[in-house]
């Protein structure tokens, strides 16, 4: 009988045919371990790829602000050049102007000292006084030359009001004490203590000219408006005719 034959062949063989199994599910194993493998190298490679691939996209993003940042940088060095180029061109314009305002100042001071010496002698020592500053000032190095210049044109302002209001002040001559009384630069009139006496100063003359004692009443009077001690009214006053003054020999103290 062929059947116990082929049987008895089959089970001889199902060892044989376990073992090829048994290692068919081995390399299978293995091939999905190795797929598994490939799997994560795949997935780690691709993870670095991103990575490079961001990085370069920051990298490049980075290499644009910069070069915005350049360009911009660019126009503000080239703007500062040509403000520091303006400064340069200002500087040597100020200078230049200081070379010529200087000696301009000095020849300004020169000719304020020059007329307060020959004007009418009223506030003596506060006009000279002011004179000395100015000659003193433009000396100092630690004064700008606009501060200088002002106070230059300060003294001439000063020197032109003068001739547009009355002032009454006390000083001395030859060591006496007296009232005087400026109005303007028109006349300036120098008054005793008591009030009896009254001089006015004669440009042309150089000196004091007594004054007749008709006039006493209105020089008080004018004294005590200058002095605002009094409301203004109309007054008249002496000036330096030959007709309403009688000179006196020398200085009359």
């Amino acid at each position: 009988m062929k059947f116990p034959l082929l049987l008895a062949a089959l089970m001889a063989a199902a060892p044989a045919f376990a073992d090829e199994l048994s290692d068919s599910q081995n390399a299978v194993q293995r091939t999905d371990r190795a797929g598994q493998k490939a799997q994560g190298k795949v997935e780690m490679l691709d993870d670095k790829a991103q990575a490079i691939q961001a990085k370069y996209r920051q990298l490049k993003a980075e290499k644009e602000q910069l070069a915005l940042y350049n360009r911009q940088m660019e126009i503000i060095v080239a703007s500062q050049n040509e403000e520091l180029a303006s400064m340069d061109r200002q500087i040597a314009e100020i200078e230049k102007t200081e070379r010529g305002v200087l000696p301009l100042m000095s020849r300004m001071v020169d000719s304020l000292e020059q007329f307060v010496d020959l004007d009418t002698p009223f506030l003596p020592q506060e006009r000279q006084a002011r004179v000395a500053l100015l000659k003193d000032l433009l000396t100092r190095a630690d004064v700008t030359v606009s501060e200088k210049f002002r106070r230059v044109l300060e003294a001439y302002q000063v020197e032109v009001d003068y001739g547009r209001n009355i002032e009454a002040y006390r000083g001395q001559e030859n060591n006496v004490s007296y009232d005087f009384l400026r109005v303007g630069r028109l006349a300036l009139y120098r008054i005793s203590n008591d009030g009896e006496q009254a001089w006015l100063w004669h440009k042309g003359k150089n000196n004091w000219v007594a004054l007749d004692s008709g006039y006493m009443r209105d020089l008080r009077q004018a004294l005590k408006v200058a002095q605002q001690t009094a409301a203004p009214e109309l007054m008249i006053l002496p000036m330096a005719t030959p007709a309403s003054l009688k000179e006196t020999s020398g200085d009359a103290s």
